[in-house]
């Protein structure tokens, strides 16, 4: 499903339908059962590329314009998150799997489609920070999501919106947030069977 926005290039279904079809799916990755999605492809179009950060930040200026920053999660998340941070004049946070993040961290574990991690967040980059959107590439069984809303929310951090560029919703991830999420593709979970 394309969500449509007040932006121009974001009405025009023809653009929306081209920047979906250079999501590429890989059957068995990165194991056996799992249906993965290739942002990759949409990122090495230029074009493409502007459209789905015209699209993050059309969201956020209409449903959540007055946070005071924008969230990015390990590790898809930050290839999105710095820009619509600067294009926002928003500042800019990382939620980054365990030990990769110096000074004193907040942690919280997550489940996810296929894993465990543990996610942490430097507690300086929260200084006056009381709300914020959450952005992602992929909203699968909403695992990671919901460990990432309920760490914000321990350090009394509201998550007003989660926006991901894909969704599979099949898993119900969107359920399991515990804050409003808007995607803009959906896509299959499954494997095709085999013939």
């Amino acid at each position: 499903t394309t969500t449509i926005s007040r932006h121009p290039a974001l009405r025009n279904q023809a653009t929306m339908d081209r920047v979906s079809a250079l999501l590429k799916p890989y059957p068995h990755f990165p194991k056996e059962g799992i249906l993965f999605q290739d942002i990759f492809p949409i990122l090495q179009d230029p074009a493409a590329f502007e459209t789905v950060i015209e699209w993050f930040c059309a969201q956020i200026q209409e449903k959540a314009t007055d946070v005071d920053a924008i969230v990015a999660l390990d590790a898809r998340g930050f290839l999105f998150g710095p820009t619509i941070s600067l294009r926002l004049k928003k500042k800019f946070i990382p939620i980054r799997k365990q030990g990769k993040l110096p000074g004193e961290v907040a942690s919280m574990a997550s489940v996810k489609e296929y894993g465990k991690d543990v996610l942490e967040i430097q507690k300086s980059a929260l200084e006056g920070v009381r709300t914020v959107v959450i952005v992602d590439d992929l909203l699968a069984t909403g695992g990671t999501l919901a460990a990432s809303v309920a760490l914000l929310s321990s350090l009394e951090v509201e998550t007003k919106l989660c926006l991901c560029v894909v969704e599979l919703p099949v898993l119900q991830g969107k359920a399991k947030c515990g804050a409003p999420c808007i995607t803009l593709f959906e896509r299959p979970a499954d494997c095709p069977s085999e013939q």
